[in-house]
């Protein structure tokens, strides 16, 4: 199968519907995480950062925090939106978050999910410390497929590079910026006391929730046609039929600073 030459890789628009049926951020990492913020600050007024379609935005929501979700992409907004008659303490903002639109000093918790390296860090950084109120706190949190435990998940990569072996895939250049943000926020002026949190959980899923999943992916369609996206598709069916995983493994990962 060869890789068509598409310059949308990392496009998030076309797959902005399938995208809210994607399984959650670890609930017990987040309350970790929620309830730190909930001792520390006064007002526990958060913006999550590369929001998607809300999901950590709404799951704050639903711990009892009130905040903003601000996503560049004008239709991950718009999916988002349509939830948003349930969670009126969230405030919808189309922007990106090198540049929000915030007040200086407006909150208590910035938490990027799975988008920081989507981001210019640097800038993205100044940002944070411009809209974040003293003792605040910064997040850098990502929920990934486990590929170290999980026979399933290793063999659906497995097969999918032996269909694409020319795909790529967004999930190797995360992992190397991953490596690098203790250390980042750890020597960033005005932030201190940088907390690594990790857990590896097995969510129940049926083979509608596992493709849905998967037709959430934006940078396997962003490479091959769409005969070819549907081969992919249609072969992580078969082989989950034939498997019949009970739950698959999923990693949630936080790297937690506090601002001076």
């Amino acid at each position: 199968m060869e890789v068509a030459e598409r310059q949308s890789f990392g496009s998030f628009s076309e797959v902005a519907e399938t995208y809210t049926r994607r399984p959650p951020y670890s609930r017990r990492l987040l309350h970790m995480l929620a309830d730190q913020i909930k001792r520390l600050t006064e007002k526990q007024t958060f913006a999550d950062i590369g929001a998607g379609t809300g999901a950590i935005a709404y799951a704050l929501a639903e711990i009892g925090l009130s905040g903003y979700a601000i996503e560049p992409d004008r239709q991950m907004v718009a999916a988002g939106q349509q939830l948003s008659s349930s969670y009126p303490t969230v405030s919808w903002i189309n922007a990106p978050g090198e540049r929000t639109g915030l007040a200086d000093h407006s909150l208590d918790w910035v938490f990027y999910s799975s988008s920081f390296h989507w981001t210019n860090a640097s800038e993205a950084l100044r940002e944070s410390m411009r809209i974040l109120r003293p003792r605040s706190f910064f997040t850098i949190g990502f929920f990934l497929t486990d590929l170290e435990t999980d026979p399933f998940q290793i063999e659906i990569e497995s097969r999918i590079r032996d269909m694409a072996p020319a795909l790529r895939r967004a999930r190797p250049p995360i992992i190397a910026q991953m490596e690098t943000y203790e250390a980042l926020l750890n020597q960033y002026p005005g932030l201190m006391n940088c907390t690594f949190l990790a857990t590896t959980e097995k969510i129940p899923m049926s083979q509608e929730q596992y493709i849905n999943y998967w037709a959430g992916s934006h940078d396997i369609p962003s490479q091959v046609s769409p005969e070819a996206w549907k081969s992919i598709l249609q072969m992580i069916a078969e082989t989950f039929r034939r498997r019949q995983p009970a739950s698959l493994g999923f990693r949630s990962t936080a790297w937690h600073a506090q601002r001076e």
